[in-house]
């Protein structure tokens, strides 16, 4: 599928991909495993029905988003129509893994469905529910539930250098300012990547972040380095997290975006209409 599913609703989505691939007719074939067959059994999940679908191969993902741009942010489990079973992948920064294997398409639909509502509950709990992965990144690195570091000296030494902090940005840096991810890695989309938050590092590029705020309309404010310099991390006053290089990229909003960080999902790079 391509961009044009933004402006389509989930149950549009859901009816094009049944028209494409049909489930077999009574009496021909329902007793093999069919993609058909798990896509129709999807639809009618209460859950999965809700989001976006997306096919390819013999796999069926969803996500919360219609744009193929954004889809594979979200680490949301897959659905396989094997050639002599359904199996139900899940995903983490270990990798993906059959997380369970069935005849019958339904049971396949539940599971994936109940690994999906884990998930949204892990996100939704109190404040800054991390998945237990980022969790163990995060702590590793100094963090811990409630910090709440001086952003004083930042603040004045970065605005003499001409840059102009936000409240989204002091928030970010009294809870994450100081930490280094030094590990990297296989992730989701992309190489994991080590990341430095101490936007120091970003002296003298006050010019490169005011450009790309011009640029996409928004107040970027520097963050750190991401792999060790090869690009910067900034973010705007909506909380969107950025990649500023000679290219721009965001790895979503807050605390989401961290996640995408630390997992590494590949963030999705933003068009341009001039170089700054």
């Amino acid at each position: 599928m391509g961009s044009e599913g933004a402006k389509r609703s989930p149950a549009q989505a859901w009816a094009e991909l049944l028209d494409e691939s049909p489930p077999p007719p009574d009496g021909e074939g329902r007793s093999s495993p069919s993609l058909g067959l798990l896509l129709q059994a999807a639809a009618r999940e209460p859950l999965l029905g809700s989001m976006y679908p997306w096919m390819s191969m013999q796999q069926l993902s969803v996500s919360t988003s219609g744009s193929w741009e954004d889809w594979g942010r979200e680490p949301l489990p897959a659905m396989f129509a094997r050639p002599d079973s359904y199996s139900v992948v899940a995903r983490s920064d270990q990798g993906d893994r059959v997380a369970f294997e069935t005849a019958d398409p339904a049971e396949a639909v539940a599971f994936a469905a109940r690994l999906v509502r884990d998930q949204q509950a892990a996100r939704t709990t109190g404040s800054h529910a991390w998945s237990a992965a980022v969790e163990t990144v995060l702590r590793d690195a100094g963090w811990y539930p409630g910090r709440n570091v001086d952003t004083t000296v930042w603040r004045e030494r970065l605005e003499a250098d001409g840059f102009r902090i936000h409240s989204a940005a002091e928030d970010f840096l009294r809870e994450f300012g100081g930490l280094t991810v030094a590990s990297g890695g296989s992730g989701i989309t992309r190489a994991r990547e080590p990341f430095e938050l101490d936007p120091f590092l970003a002296m003298g590029e006050d010019d490169r972040f005011g450009e790309w705020g011009e640029e996409i309309g928004q107040h970027l404010f520097p963050l750190g380095e991401l792999d060790h310099g090869h690009a910067f991390l900034g973010l705007d006053e909506q909380g969107e997290l950025y990649v500023v290089a000679n290219w721009l990229a965001r790895f979503g909003r807050m605390p989401d975006a961290m996640e995408n960080l630390v997992l590494g999902v590949m963030p999705v790079r933003l068009p341009r209409s001039a170089h700054p």
